[in-house]
């Protein structure tokens, strides 16, 4: 079971993630950058077992592959699968696919969106771009 991180730490990791966000839609990458990984370090050791190492390490992912920085955003996609427990789960997966395919991995990112199309059909790619569930129907026709 993850701890809950104490209210004063949650609000500054809220603050960090808040600025993060208007830096990235001000167009400033670095500054969200800078945000968004204090935010990371504000999270208290060891990180993974706080309830905010899930939602800190998919923000980290997502943030590095919409800013193409494709090898950062694999490098958060392996704390994101720590952070989500022994098992794998749907969620790292697919972003690691959806990583994959906007790197230019087509390979890489049918390997991982393939099982949960195979075990849950097109459920996973909802609210998704259409282009990684296309990738898939092709590969398999």
């Amino acid at each position: 079971m993850s701890r809950h991180v104490p209210e004063p730490v949650r609000a500054q990791i809220e603050e960090e993630s808040k600025s993060g966000r208007e830096a990235w839609a001000s167009g400033n990458p670095d500054a969200a950058e800078r945000h968004f990984l204090n935010a990371w370090a504000a999270l208290p050791e060891p990180k993974l077992d706080f309830d905010y190492a899930q939602l800190l390490s998919s923000g980290l992912a997502t943030f590095y592959r919409d800013t193409r920085q494709f090898d950062k955003a694999r490098r958060w996609i392996e704390v994101m699968r720590q952070a989500y427990g022994p098992e794998p789960n749907v969620y790292p997966e697919f972003l690691a696919g959806t990583i994959a395919f906007e790197s230019g991995d087509l390979d890489e990112a049918f390997r991982l969106f393939r099982p949960w199309y195979e075990q849950f059909g097109s459920r996973p790619f909802e609210g998704q771009e259409p282009k990684y569930l296309d990738l898939v129907r092709r590969r398999l026709t």
